[in-house]
């Protein structure tokens, strides 16, 4: 039988993805127009000529929007690509896309890899993060580890539902914080650690 966690302690990492996947797969997402707007206007983005993102799977927020208006932009949007070891390279995305691992959607292998440390902003996906910025994945790691590559001083940015805003996201030394949290009614700056 699992331990009792008392109200408001916090949570094992594995508890909290379940539950927030469950909420997530019974179709509660952000709204992906609003994100998009919210997103497209921060100035961090407008001032990018590199973006770092992702393809939203079925249980993340949309991102096709995004990638759609940035490279429209004529900014330069670089995907990552799963590697067998699980950690991260980034393509070039030119508009099309093929299946990739942990089903997810990628640049062809035709695609120029491109270093993370190019890109001007990283958007991540994320389960949930809390106002510190600690950022709660699926718990592969791959992000994590990919994040050591890009500059330093890049701003990371995760979109996520009002309700994935938490007061605490367990961290551990090997966990990459975002630095800017978007959601349909808030933008949230964590102070640097």
């Amino acid at each position: 039988m699992p331990a009792y966690t008392r109200p408001g302690a916090p949570q094992p990492k594995s508890e909290l993805r379940r539950r927030l996947l469950a909420l997530r797969r019974a179709g509660v997402l952000p709204d992906p127009t609003v994100l998009t707007e919210r997103l497209l206007a921060l100035p961090e983005v407008t001032a990018a000529s590199c973006v770092a993102a992702y393809v939203g799977m079925a249980d993340e927020p949309d991102t096709a929007e995004i990638l759609t208006r940035l490279r429209a932009r004529g900014v330069r949007v670089l995907l990552p690509v799963v590697r067998a070891d699980l950690d991260l390279d980034f393509r070039e995305f030119a508009g099309t896309l093929i299946p990739g691992a942990m089903g997810t959607r990628e640049p062809p292998p035709s695609a120029p890899l491109v270093e993370l440390a190019k890109a001007d902003v990283v958007i991540v996906p994320a389960l949930a993060a809390d106002e510190r910025g600690n950022r709660l994945g699926r718990g592969g790691g791959s992000y994590d580890r990919a994040l050591t590559r890009a500059t330093p001083g890049t701003p990371v940015i995760a979109l996520l539902n009002d309700r994935e805003l938490l007061g605490d996201v367990p961290a551990k030394p090997h966990d990459r914080p975002v630095t800017i949290i978007v959601t349909p009614t808030r933008i949230v700056r964590p102070a640097p650690l």
